[in-house]
């Protein structure tokens, strides 16, 4: 099977800091990938930064650095992601792969700065907005045999999900019985449901996007916040089980280097192999998602004062790109 050559790729990583996030950029940047990395926390950045060098000859490190980019990014905040997807804009004409990695699990119930339940504000809504916002990067292209993708990190947990809650919850307007395991499990669902949407909009634009369950993976952040005794006591049954953070992101490297044809946009992938969604990746349930990301924006836009115009501007042009008759 041939694979493309990385070399002369921008490939974006949100999450990219630690876990599978971090491993996926160290093997793109050996395979010549120029890595956009994302972090909150500069420490943790610089720190990801000098990993991807390891093993680099000191001669070789100036140049090597040339294909490393890092960036501020805050996931859960709109106006940060403004911030950078302007930067990213200014200095790329070109993003070739984005990969929706950042995500958390199991949280309390918590608003974003933005007013969005956390789970979903991290998980889906902050990537689609990223993604939106960086589209015109993603549909120009200097590589005519390549074509661009967005790679979304879900779970087989999405199949855990019993409903989609109404927007009112996600914004913390109505009261209800609150599972941080519920509202995971959505997250990951949403991410099915807006890897097929977004795959049927971008079908005209030569743009592939596709879907990844890595599977249960040791070695990642995503159970900072169970109990310390309850991790202890898992422990040994996670390293039993567990896959390696090699085997957790050899499917997302899969995704981004395969020859389009060899895919199928808008399909879920585990140990590089298609696998159908469960009964609930519906096209009701799609359009649903999509509506929510939608209001979600909207109401953004009409809070946010520190959004400049220009800000607003661009996300309106953005969303003209897409046509959401093709969401079917």
């Amino acid at each position: 099977m041939k694979i493309f050559i990385m070399e002369g790729l921008n490939v974006l990583v949100t999450g990219s800091t630690c876990g599978i996030g971090l491993h996926t950029a160290k093997i793109l940047f050996k395979k010549g990938a120029t890595v956009i990395l994302t972090c909150r926390d500069e420490v943790r950045g610089r720190r990801a930064v000098e990993s991807l060098l390891v093993g680099v000859k000191e001669e070789d490190v100036a140049k090597e650095s040339e294909r490393i980019h890092l960036f501020t990014l805050d996931v859960t905040n709109y106006n940060s992601i403004c911030e950078f997807t302007d930067e990213v804009s200014k200095m790329f004409k070109y993003i070739h792969v984005i990969i929706n990695n950042a995500g958390i699990m199991g949280v309390p119930f918590e608003l974003s700065v933005d007013g969005i339940e956390m789970h979903f504000a991290t998980n889906v809504f902050g990537h689609y907005v990223v993604v939106e916002r960086l589209l015109p990067l993603l549909l120009k292209t200097n590589r005519p045999d390549f074509k661009s993708r967005v790679i979304v990190v879900s779970s087989g947990l999405y199949r855990n999900a019993e409903t989609i809650p109404q927007v009112s919850k996600l914004l913390g307007q109505k009261t209800y019985e609150y599972s941080s395991k519920q509202a995971y499990a959505f997250s990951k669902l949403a991410n099915c449901l807006y890897t097929v949407a977004l795959a049927k909009m971008l079908e005209p634009h030569n743009v592939g996007v596709y879907c990844v369950r890595p599977g249960f993976v040791n070695g990642t952040e995503l159970g900072r916040e169970t109990h310390w005794f309850l991790r202890a006591l898992a422990a040994p049954l996670i390293w039993f089980i567990a896959k390696s953070l090699d085997q957790g992101c050899e499917t997302i490297v899969y995704l981004a280097e395969t020859p389009a044809d060899q895919l199928k946009s808008g399909s879920m992938y585990y140990e590089k192999k298609e696998e159908p969604y469960n009964e609930m990746v519906d096209v009701t349930a799609i359009r649903q998602v999509w509506a929510i990301l939608r209001h979600l924006e909207d109401t953004i836009w009409k809070r946010n004062t520190q959004l400049t115009d220009k800000q607003k501007f661009h996300g309106e042009n953005v969303r003209n790109i897409l046509e959401e008759s093709l969401i079917i």
